[in-house]
Order: structure tokens, then C-alpha cells, then sequence
């Protein structure tokens, strides 16, 4: 549906609403992680005076994908096993969870779509290097932020404009800007700005939102965007894996990321596992 045939019933402005902020300690965690000289005790503590967002970095750190031999119990061994940047992931984690409670169907739904995204493009990426995979699925925790902004500031009409999409089969963002009169991408750009997210993951979203995909990956962000659409994609065909060969724009996905030789079958095991036993946000 184009902008031209849709008529927003209600103009909201952005400035209106009520966006999320990152808490105290959050903030001085994330001085800390962007400082020139990276001090862990001093994170370390940072992050223990927040037990919601200590309590979080844990769980991941035993999470399937991270998991170790043993059992990670306290923050220094998870540190050590995560990096920086999965804290950084961590803190923008709490930071939504905490803004979007209560929760409801509709919230639940658009955590449910996060949770999959996220790890279904970090075990894509994985199979390129690390610090993309830790790159990719920030973006792809922050791919729905704009809907549960929407969601928390308008929650009653959030659940209508849910519904409303599915009976008329169009895209969720389209019911959405027919209602609130709000692009998503916009919600989505003007939160992340204020969440101090990086220019790239911005810019990646956008073009995830506005279905640009690159002919040829030339940077960083040409590669998340691959990823995220690719993870789109095997989420679709998770139970009918055959189909992901059959398919030429995942074939063409997967040539792009020079990924020919990728175990799908074992990618999409590991996606039921992680899913199975709970994800950690």
C-alpha cells in the first residue's frame, strides 16, 4: 500500500510520545564501554548495581549460543565470555523491557518477532565472523522498537490496529500509519537516536523497513541487511527447510554472503534449540 492510498484518520507527533530511557547505571555502563580506556572492574560495577540488568547479562551469557561447559555465575565470567558489545546489547534489552511494561498480547507478539529475528541472524552471521553476528543481532533486537513504542503509548488502540491488519492482510506499519498518522521508520529512527545507537544500525533498519537490498555487499551495512533479510526467510521456511533451496531470492541471499557451503539444516536446529529453551531476553 503507498502513502498516497493511505489516509491517516489521526496525526500524531512524534514528539508527543513517550520514548525509552536508558536507566542511571545504564548510561555509566555505557561511558564506560565507549571510553578510550576500558576499565572492566570499574563496568563491572556499574553493572552490579542494576540487578535487572545483571540478572540479564547472565542469562544470556548460559543461553545456547553462548553457553559454556559449565555454568556462568557471576558477571566477571560473563563478561569475559560476551564482549562489550553483547553488554551494550544487554543494557538497550532492559531498557525496552522495562518501557514496555505492562505487558499485553500485542507487546508479547512483537517480543516474540524480536527474539526470533535476533537469533536466527546471529547464527546466519556466525557463520561469517563474530563481531558480525554481535553487530547484527543488535539491529535486529531494535527491528520491532518502533511498534512497542507505538504499543505502550497507545496500548488499547495497539491491539485494534493489530487486528485490523491481519483481517485486511496488509503490513502491520501501514495500519499503523493509517491510525497514528506515524511512519515506523520514524518512530523507529527518532528512538534510536535517543538510545544513542550507532549511525549504521539506524541506517540498516531503514533499509530493512523500505525492503533495500543490495545488488552487491560493498559495506557493513550492505552485509546486516543481507542477514537480516536472509533470517527472514529461514524463519518462514524453518519447518519446511527443503524449500530454502528451491527458493531463488534465498539462494541469491545466500550467494551475496558467499554463505553456499552453510549448513542449513544444523543453522535451523540450533534456531528450534535456542527458541525451545527459552531465549534470554
Amino acid at each position: 500500500m503507498s502513502e498516497q492510498q493511505i489516509k491517516a484518520v489521526s496525526t500524531i507527533s512524534i514528539k508527543d510520545l513517550k520514548l525509552p530511557t536508558i536507566s542511571e547505571q545504564g548510561k555509566k555502563a555505557l561511558d564506560i564501554i565507549n571510553s578510550s580506556n576500558l576499565n572492566f572492574t570499574e563496568l563491572e560495577s556499574a553493572l552490579s548495581a542494576d540487578p535487572v540488568l545483571m540478572a540479564i547479562i547472565l542469562k544470556y551469557a548460559n543461553s545456547p549460543i553462548y553457553r559454556a561447559r559449565i555454568e556462568t555465575k557471576n558477571l566477571r565470567q560473563a563478561l569475559n565470555l560476551l564482549g562489550v558489545d553483547i553488554v551494550k546489547s544487554a543494557i538497550l534489552i532492559c531498557t525496552m523491557r522495562s518501557f514496555t511494561e505492562p505487558m499485553n498480547p500485542a507487546k508479547e507478539l512483537l517480543w516474540e518477532q524480536v527474539v526470533k529475528l535476533s537469533a536466527m541472524s546471529k547464527l546466519i552471521a556466525r557463520q561469517i565472523n563474530r563481531k558480525l553476528a554481535d553487530e547484527t543481532e543488535l539491529t535486529a533486537m531494535m527491528s520491532e522498537i518502533g511498534g512497542l513504542v507505538l504499543s505502550s503509548n497507545f496500548a488499547e488502540e495497539y491491539m485494534d490496529v493489530m487486528d485490523r491488519a491481519s483481517e485486511k492482510k496488509i503490513p502491520l506499519m501501514d495500519e499503523e500509519f493509517y491510525t497514528f498518522g506515524l511512519k515506523r521508520v520514524d518512530v523507529t529512527t527518532e528512538t534510536l537516536v535517543k538510545l544513542r545507537l550507532p549511525k549504521n544500525t539506524i541506517e540498516v533498519l531503514n533499509g530493512y523497513f523500505e525492503n533495500k537490498i543490495p545488488d552487491v555487499i560493498e559495506t557493513n551495512i550492505d552485509r546486516q541487511l543481507v542477514v537480516l533479510k536472509l533470517a527472514y526467510f529461514f524463519i518462514a521456511y524453518r519447518t519446511k527447510p527443503e524449500l530454502i533451496k528451491k527458493d531463488g531470492k534465498c539462494l541469491s541471499l545466500i550467494e551475496l554472503l558467499d554463505l553456499q557451503k552453510m549448513n542449513i539444516d544444523q543453522i535451523l536446529e540450533r534456531y528450534n534449540e535456542s527458541l525451545s529453551e527459552g531465549f534470554w531476553f
